[in-house]
């Protein structure tokens, strides 16, 4: 079974971070951001802390990708935008790693020690994805587009939860 839940260490505790809980603090636009963070988190959790839930202030994040509803979700879930602990550079990644709106689907994650690269693997975010988001992410478009649009997120939501880790991200050790 897998879990609802992402956990992480705190000082006095453990949190357990669900979806729900990112798009509470992400919002309802960003469903397809939260499910990315969610499955991302969860695979770079069970790789670089296996063994217990990371340390919150241990968790380092740099990305290519610029979206703010991901880094709305590493904030919640890292508190790394707050604490310094994320960098930005739309340059990172291989060329394999699917391009975004701008810059890419690639994320480097660190807890402690250990770090590796992630980005999705073909299939997912390809450019029927960049289109959809492009011409209807900011509400434009008549509302049966807007239907249309929704619709996809959802469909493209159901094949993120569904996929296993390694269909879904392609990854790679790195240098902490």
């Amino acid at each position: 079974m897998t879990p609802h839940f992402l956990s992480v260490a705190e000082r006095e505790g453990v949190l357990a971070i669900g979806r729900d809980d990112l798009l509470k603090y992400a919002g309802p636009s960003q469903i397809i951001a939260c499910a990315l963070s969610f499955r991302l988190f969860r695979r770079a959790f069970a790789d670089l802390s296996p063994a217990a839930p990371p340390l919150r202030d241990s968790i380092r994040v740099r990305t290519a990708f610029p979206g703010e509803g991901v880094h709305d979700c590493i904030e919640m879930i890292a508190r790394a935008r707050s604490g310094g602990r994320l960098v930005v550079d739309t340059s990172l990644g291989p060329a394999v790693a699917p391009p975004a709106p701008a810059g890419r689907f690639y994320f480097e994650i660190a807890v402690g020690d250990r770090a590796r690269a992630y980005w999705p693997r073909p299939g997912f975010f390809e450019a029927p994805f960049i289109d959809m988001v492009t011409r209807f992410q900011d509400g434009a478009g008549t509302a049966a587009e807007q239907q249309a649009y929704i619709a996809f997120k959802h469909q493209l939501i159901a094949r993120l939860l569904a996929a296993t880790d390694d269909a879904l991200f392609a990854s790679q050790e790195i240098a902490p």
